[in-house]
C-alpha cells in the first residue's frame, strides 16, 4: 500500500509541472512564430505593389496613448486594411511602426470609410504619421486656429444683392489632428451663394489648400445660415479660411 502511494505521488509530481510547462509553451510565441504572424498580415495586402485608388469619405487619426506621450514617440505606422463593397473597413492590422502606436492606429483605421471600390473586397495598405504636439520654439502650445473672412461679389454693381447683417449659425470647420500635426496650413478660398432665407448653397473650392481640409470646409460651410437684408436676390460671396499655427505663422 505504501509503495503504491509513493508511486502516485511521484507520478503527480512529474505530471503537474509538465501540464504547466505545456500551457506556458502554448501561450508563448517564439520569435519565428511572431515573424510568421507578421508575414501573414503582410500577405493580406497582396496588391500593395499596385494599390487601388480609394477615395476617402471619413478618415480618423490615431490618438497618442499615455505611454506614447511619456516616451515622446513619433514615427510612421503602416496598416493593412480590407475594404468591402460598401466602402467600410472590415479588417485592419498593423504591418510596421512603433509598438506604442500600433493599437491606436488599428482602432482608427477600423472607422475609416471610402467610396465603394470597383472590385471589392480590396486589400491595401495605408500610412499614418505621428508627430508630437506642443513643440513650439518658444515652448508654448502649437494648437491651430482657423479664421474666416467673407466678402460679396460686387462685380457689375448689383443693386439687388443681399447684404449679410449677421451670422445666425456659422461654425468653423474642424482642424483635425492629422492635418495640424503635419503642419498643413495656409489659406483656402471658397465661393458660396447666400439665399434670401439666409441659407447657403452652391459652395465650391476656388483655390484648394488640402484634400482633407477642403472636404471638411465644404461640409461645414454648407450648414451655415445668415441674417440678411430683406428684398435682395441670392448673391454669391467669396470666403477665405485661414489655417494657422500661431507659433509657426507669426504675422
Amino acid at each position: 500500500m505504501v509503495g503504491k502511494r509513493n508511486i502516485r505521488r511521484t507520478f503527480a509530481a512529474v505530471l503537474f509541472p509538465s501540464i504547466i510547462a505545456l500551457a506556458c509553451l502554448s501561450a508563448w510565441k517564439s520569435p519565428s512564430a511572431l515573424a510568421q504572424d507578421l508575414t501573414s498580415r503582410k500577405s493580406e495586402c497582396s496588391n500593395v505593389e499596385n494599390p487601388p485608388v480609394l477615395k476617402e469619405i471619413k478618415m480618423i487619426s490615431g490618438t497618442y496613448s499615455a505611454d506614447a506621450i511619456q516616451k515622446k514617440i513619433e514615427g510612421l505606422v503602416v496598416v493593412c486594411i480590407t475594404v468591402d463593397a460598401h466602402g467600410k473597413v472590415t479588417k485592419a492590422s498593423a504591418i510596421s511602426g512603433p509598438p506604442e502606436l500600433l493599437q491606436s492606429s488599428i482602432d482608427a483605421a477600423k472607422q475609416w470609410e471610402f467610396e465603394p471600390p470597383a472590385k471589392p473586397p480590396v486589400n491595401t495598405k495605408m500610412e499614418m504619421r505621428y508627430n508630437m504636439t506642443g513643440v513650439c520654439p518658444d515652448g508654448g502650445s502649437d494648437a491651430g486656429e482657423i479664421t474666416a473672412d467673407i466678402r460679396p461679389d460686387l462685380q457689375g454693381g448689383r443693386a439687388d444683392a443681399l447684404k449679410i447683417l449677421g451670422s445666425d449659425f456659422r461654425p468653423l470647420p474642424d482642424y483635425p489632428e492629422r492635418a495640424r500635426s503635419q503642419r498643413r496650413r495656409g489659406q483656402l478660398y471658397l465661393s458660396l451663394v447666400v439665399n434670401p432665407d439666409g441659407t447657403v448653397t452652391d459652395v465650391a473650392v476656388v483655390k484648394s489648400l488640402d484634400e482633407l481640409l477642403d472636404r471638411l470646409a465644404l461640409e461645414k460651410v454648407r450648414t451655415w445660415k445668415f441674417n440678411v437684408s430683406p428684398g435682395g436676390k441670392a448673391t454669391r460671396f467669396f470666403l477665405t479660411l485661414s489655417y494657422r499655427i500661431p507659433c509657426f505663422d507669426r504675422q
